[in-house]
């Protein structure tokens, strides 16, 4: 097996199977799919982790068949989260302009502002941060501000928290079947991504993903996770 610069994995860990796909990215940025694997997973009871030795040897057996396929060595991967434990809510965050006109440092300290405000308990983390809306001075419905003239920008967040024990128990998972985790995302974040086009989260949809132990749901509307 050779070791490619440009592919992504992906981990699906559910209670029913584990997935590994394996995509090659284009010079167009777009991904082509060149290898896939799955296992039966018996280490799992919606979504959490009861059986660690088992989740680690199915997540073996997933990503060597996903490997096989596509002929490349897989060192890290992203991995999914979902289950009863996920949580959300909203936070607003808000920065004065320095230039008087919005630059990507702005952005970013505006949403870091709102992220501050979320009080979360010692057992609870932050996922996601996802902006839904920025507003510069009184203008409303701003979905990109970079480059909008004001003095004062503010921003709409919805921040998605899950448990700290049930993110670790997944990360200690992967970690044990000898990979990199390089990020945990919110499934239903990633089944959307897949599936939805961007006209379909703009005029507003539903996206259900029935799992052998978990359902989850995201709502879109206006282009955002609501």
């Amino acid at each position: 097996m050779t070791k490619k610069e440009h592919i992504v994995v992906g981990l699906d860990i559910g209670t029913t199977k584990i997935c590994a796909v394996v995509g090659e990215i284009l010079a167009d940025r777009s991904v082509n799919v060149i290898g896939i694997g799955s296992h039966k997973s018996t280490g799992l009871r919606k979504g959490m982790v009861v059986n660690m030795d088992s989740t680690v040897e199915s997540i073996k057996r997933a990503v060597e068949e996903a490997e096989l396929m596509a002929a490349v060595q897989i060192n890290s991967v992203y991995t999914g989260i979902a289950g009863s434990h996920i949580g959300s809510e909203s936070a607003q965050g808000e920065v004065a302009l320095k230039k008087r006109e919005v630059t990507k440092s702005d952005i970013k300290r505006a949403v870091d502002t709102a992220r501050a405000c979320a009080v979360l308990p010692p057992d609870r983390q932050i996922l996601h941060v996802l902006p839904r809306e920025f507003i510069v001075d009184d203008q409303e419905g701003i979905r990109d501000p970079l480059g909008i003239a004001g003095s004062r920008l503010e921003v709409d967040v919805h921040i998605v928290t899950g448990a700290v024990t049930s993110a670790q128990n997944l990360a200690r998972c992967v970690s044990r079947a000898g990979l990199d985790v390089v990020d945990i995302i919110l499934q239903p974040l990633a089944s959307s991504a897949a599936v939805l086009s961007p006209e379909e989260r703009e005029l507003g949809v539903v996206m259900v993903d029935i799992g052998g132990g978990t359902t989850d749901v995201a709502i879109w509307v206006e282009g955002c996770i609501r």
